[in-house]
């Protein structure tokens, strides 16, 4: 997607779906340590991770990789991408370039940074009151080298990573969850073959399967509950084609096995997307075959965005239905419907304006879900800066409303 993102609403562990922060609690790192990333980062440029549907399409960029050298988006900017934040996605212009092309990078080398603070108030109904934390949330650096001539070439990221819970908490190796010894970790690193931008491509390593709508928000429904909330990214060997008019990704996952941290899962996931109406509207189908400990899921989907130009808004929904077959024959097939829908409000290319709804039916024979409702404001004043403000309402069924509040500051070289 036209994207130039961050890496997620919240760092990890702080999953506000789920489990409330200890009142108080903060990642407090040493000074030394900072002073020290710094100085690495101050060589790098920015490490997106999924990213902003709302550009693909309202920007005249149909095909995500138009900006981001990904295939299917998210991830470093291409020198078009640089441009685009100078010239028609920030504020007051400004100049996209590394270092605000203070230092020429050549063509075969693209390194980048991003560093993030983030302010969150969530609130659910604790007798205790609300909880409030202030933290870093984001340091990491990625370098993509190519060998020019060949279509070879491979990306790294590695950073620290955030975590709002008491560090102390030890959770076993086994378990597939956030390690509090493991602090500096690599999200993504992959070596892809692709010729041309318009092609086949084949890539294998650490990273997210084209799936969804691929929003930065890893706590939407959409994400969480499909396999793609934080640190879930799995081991995969992707292959694909992507055209002016349509793309198609097929990629077989299997869970981090160097360091059990993430997915449990394994299987397979396609995602196909066509590009109608003179690139003004777009519709993908997808299916995920996810094989875990204990059950096996089984999720068929769909995909569409479309934008008004005499408007500048842009509508889109994701709309998934979850098969999940235990291994355990007591325990009888369960249907889940995850979905989004949304719509962007683009006053400005560099303002974008989310209102985006949510439902979780966890068992369609079950009355009870989880709906929740979500207002995104963006902000890009200057080349290489962000600010976000998230308001997030959830509405379980037969509880109270959980109310989250979220603002965070990004700076990217």
């Amino acid at each position: 997607m036209k994207t130039y993102l961050r890496r997620s609403l919240l760092a990890d562990g702080a999953d506000t779906n789920r489990r409330p922060w200890p009142r108080g609690k903060a990642l407090r790192p040493s000074w030394a340590l900072g002073i020290a990333l710094a100085a690495i980062l101050s060589i790098y440029r920015v490490v997106p991770a999924w990213g902003y549907p709302q550009w693909q399409l309202s920007t005249g960029a149909a095909r995500c990789n138009q900006c981001h050298y990904a295939p299917a988006g998210g991830g470093l900017l291409t020198s078009y991408g640089r441009d685009a934040v100078g010239d028609q996605l920030s504020t007051f212009g400004g100049n996209g370039a590394f270092l605000h092309g203070a230092v020429p990078v050549p063509s075969w080398l693209a390194v980048g940074g991003d560093l993030r603070g983030a302010f969150v108030d969530h609130a659910v109904q604790d007798p205790n009151g609300a909880t409030v934390a202030v933290f870093p949330m984001q340091a990491d650096a990625s370098a993509r080298l190519s060998i020019p001539g060949t279509g070879l070439s491979g990306v790294g990221t590695i950073g620290l990573r955030g975590q709002v819970r008491d560090p102390n908490l030890l959770v076993p190796i086994q378990n597939y969850q956030p390690i509090s010894t493991s602090r500096l970790i690599s999200r993504e690193h992959y070596l892809m073959f692709q010729p041309e931008v318009i092609g086949t491509y084949l890539r294998v390593g650490r990273f997210f399967a084209p799936f969804g709508l691929r929003l930065a928000e890893h706590n939407l429904y959409v994400r969480r509950d499909l396999g793609f909330d934080q640190l879930r990214e799995t081991y995969n060997f992707s292959a694909g084609i992507v055209q002016d008019s349509w793309e198609a990704h097929v990629t077989v996952f299997a869970p981090d096995f160097l360091r059990h941290i993430g997915s449990d899962e394994h299987g397979a996931a396609a995602y196909s997307e066509f590009r109608v109406a003179e690139g003004t509207a777009a519709i993908a189908g997808q299916a995920r075959i996810a094989v875990g400990p204990g059950a096996t899921r089984f999720i068929f989907g769909a995909v569409g965005k479309a934008y008004l130009e005499r408007a500048r808004t842009l509508f889109f929904t994701e709309v998934n239905l979850v098969h999940q077959v235990f291994d355990d024959p007591g325990v009888r097939t369960r249907r889940q419907a995850v979905g989004a829908a949304g719509v962007t409000i683009l006053p400005l290319p560099s303002l974008p304006v989310t209102l985006l709804g949510e439902r979780n039916q966890i068992d369609i024979g079950i009355p009870d879900a989880w709906t929740a409702a979500n207002v995104l404001v963006n902000w890009f004043p200057y080349a290489h800066c962000e600010a976000q403000l998230v308001g997030r309402l959830q509405f379980p069924s037969g509880g109270d409303v959980a109310k989250t509040l979220f603002f965070q500051v990004h700076y990217f070289l």
